[in-house]
């Protein structure tokens, strides 16, 4: 018996999975359950932890900065599947974020670009999101589809001299990501 479970153990371990931080939060209202994708911040940037705890997804902010203060941020987020079991699709995830997107800022202009690829060949559908007015951000936001996850890596900034100078960045971060096998 002790062998069989030594076996499973060593099989398991060699199974690569998609690179997932996974975290099980108590808070007032129950356990808060936290999935985001295990990236490298690229050079210049670091990981905010505690700006990642509070809006569940991995915040990324400039060195020298913090995701809430700085002009320019990177973000991922992993958006567990079993969680919207009526969302089928990338198309069908992407058409809800852009429509409560839309919501928010009724006047943002959303336009596709060109797919980014990721490790082992992982596509990455890319809108970008301009604010005609008001208070939305510039952003560049890559959709994908890795097993169990929808993933959203996304820079935001202030400024469109922002997302524009931050685009090797968020370039890095996408390809720093390992997909499920």
């Amino acid at each position: 018996m002790k062998r069989l479970v030594i076996l499973a153990l060593l099989a398991l371990s060699s199974t690569a999975f998609a690179e997932i931080e996974k975290f099980a939060t108590p808070s007032d209202s129950g356990i808060t359950f936290q999935w985001w994708p295990k990236v490298t911040p690229p050079k210049g940037w670091h990981h905010d932890e505690g700006s990642s705890r509070h809006f569940s997804f991995n915040a990324i902010a400039p060195d020298g900065s913090t995701f809430s203060k700085a002009e320019t941020v990177l973000y991922a987020q992993a958006n567990f599947k079993p969680r919207s079991p009526e969302i089928k699709t990338l198309k069908a995830f992407i058409e809800g974020d852009v429509a409560r997107l839309r919501a928010e800022e009724p006047e943002i202009i959303i336009t596709p670009e060109p797919d980014m690829q990721g490790k082992d060949g992982l596509v990455f559908k890319v809108m970008r999101f301009e604010p005609k007015s008001g208070i939305a951000a510039w952003e560049r936001i890559a959709y994908a589809d890795d097993g169990e996850y929808f993933l959203i890596f996304g820079v935001s900034s202030h400024s469109r001299h922002g997302l524009e100078s931050s685009s090797e960045a968020f370039k890095a971060l996408i390809e720093s990501y390992t997909p499920e096998p």
